[in-house]
């Protein structure tokens, strides 16, 4: 039977001792997705990084990489999988060509590949270069070729973009974009609303051991309700404006100088704008802002909060 889900998690929790750090956590990335894993400091993330790595076992529940179990195919999972953690330890002695083909040589790798990763990542003219002497963003990017060197299917990355400058950043958004191109399922965790919003289709977000919200972009607006901003710049301002706007079926407004500032459904933009368009109004600009990744992140979390302290 053909397998859709690269990773499966099923109803997945995790105690250390009293505390509960994952609770029940149902989690599916089709192949060929890029699921973004948001939250704060201690939401639970590392912790359910480390259960899908097969490196901390579920106390309850199942994770399943392209329907292999960890209990039963242990060695065929990481095959599978390639892993960039936050922060990587290498030996400040080797230079990036030594260190990386030690990692193929124990993924059973040929010595080509480690030419062809290196120009992927930005390092072939440091590759006889201490690793000691390299920048954090530049041991960022060895890092990232250690991940990829054996072409896995699941790509997992914590904090992906930490130590890289904004080129850097650019740079390892692209490549994330080819190696899913290509075919790669991956999963990261992040800080950065911007990344998530620019690269993943699927947003899974944590707070307390819990994915209390996930979906798409698109679907985590319509679940909040969250309204479309509209900006409207006028050459001229009619006595009456006020009233206009209400004829016109504008609800939720409020004018400084000569810019109107409208809040509405996402449902109804069209309508109200097509309305402020029609020639009564003198419109010199007009801007549209629908809910980001960012509001959404907030109100989420002060829903969270409200059903906590409630």
């Amino acid at each position: 039977m053909e397998v859709f889900h690269t990773l499966e998690v099923k109803h997945a929790e995790k105690f250390y001792g009293q505390f509960q750090a994952v609770k029940d956590i149902d989690l599916a990335i089709e192949k060929g997705e890029i699921y973004a894993l948001l939250g704060h400091n201690g939401a639970g993330k590392s912790t359910l990084i480390k259960m899908i790595l097969g490196l901390v076992k579920p106390s309850v529940g199942i994770i399943e990489i392209e329907g292999f179990n960890y209990d039963a195919k242990n060695k065929e999972i990481k095959k599978r999988v390639g892993y960039l953690p936050e922060r990587m330890n290498f030996y400040d002695n080797l230079s990036a060509w030594e260190t990386l083909t030690f990692y193929a040589k124990l993924k059973g790798i040929s010595k080509e590949r480690c030419d062809e990763v290196l120009e992927q990542v930005g390092l072939s003219e440091a590759r006889h270069r201490r690793v000691g002497a390299f920048s954090k963003g530049m041991q960022q990017r060895l890092g990232l070729a250690q991940a990829i060197i054996h072409k896995p299917n699941l790509l997992v990355l914590d904090e992906p973009t930490t130590g890289l400058d904004p080129i850097g950043i650019s740079e390892l958004k692209e490549m994330i974009r080819n190696w899913n191109k290509e075919g790669t399922t991956i999963l990261f965790s992040s800080h950065n609303l911007n990344d998530a919003e620019e690269l993943a289709q699927q947003i899974g977000i944590m707070n307390r051991g819990e994915i209390i919200a996930q979906g798409t972009l698109a679907g985590l607006q319509d679940r909040l309700g969250l309204p479309t901003k509209i900006e409207i710049d006028l050459s001229i301002i009619p006595v009456d404006l006020e009233r206009i706007l209400i004829e016109k079926g504008v609800e939720t407004f409020h004018f400084e100088g000569k810019t109107i500032y409208i809040d509405c459904p996402k449902d109804k933009k069209t309508q109200i704008i097509a309305a402020v368009m029609d020639g009564v109004l003198k419109v010199k600009d007009l801007r549209l802002e629908e809910p980001g990744l960012d509001s959404i992140y907030q109100n989420i979390m002060k829903e969270a909060a409200s059903l906590v302290n409630y």
